[in-house]
């Protein structure tokens, strides 16, 4: 069963809602742009993580003057401003909102597991050759939770307790 934004909002799950009568939707939560970063280095990943190496990043720094900034195509990790505590009953997933995609940027992003706490990423794609402008704080994604029919163990991996997307400060450290 997918939760409605009122019950999201009712149960605390979300949490860094800059406006929640803007943010809640009918299915979900409105997700916004906190910060937009770029790879600066390979990632290396493995079966068992026994050899995993997240790939560094910088941050893309918003026009001071407008707060806003315009992204040639390309891919992009971006941050939330938004963070989450998913029940050990739930899981949630992201979804681009209608405006990006029709203006030919994709968001994609993992499943958000049972348990997860900390903060909320994805990777953004502009393909629009003509590129995107954001603002700071714009609406990108929507996040979707679903209830699982059975309370779970949880997620307990290194991103757990993150504080951007890029999990290098979360609760246990990536191998090096």
């Amino acid at each position: 069963m997918i939760l409605s934004g009122l019950e999201v909002v009712s149960r605390q799950i979300v949490h860094n809602i800059r406006h929640i009568g803007q943010q809640q939707q009918p299915c979900g939560i409105d997700l916004t742009l906190r910060r937009i970063s770029k790879w600066t280095s390979a990632a290396y990943i493995d079966f068992d993580n026994t050899k995993r190496k997240a790939a560094k990043t910088s941050s893309v720094a918003l026009d001071i003057t407008s707060q806003a900034i315009t992204l040639q195509p390309g891919a992009y990790l971006i941050d939330f401003n938004e963070t989450v505590q998913i029940p050990l009953n739930c899981m949630a997933s992201i979804f681009p909102r209608s405006s990006l995609w029709r203006s030919g940027v994709g968001i994609a992003a993992g499943v958000v597991d049972a348990g997860y706490e900390g903060a909320m990423g994805a990777l953004m794609e502009v393909k629009n050759p003509h590129g995107v402008v954001l603002c700071q704080n714009a609406k990108l994604a929507q996040l979707v939770i679903e209830e699982l029919n059975t309370t779970v163990d949880g997620y307990s991996g290194i991103y757990q307790s993150s504080t951007s997307s890029s999990g290098l400060d979360g609760k246990k450290q990536p191998e090096v």
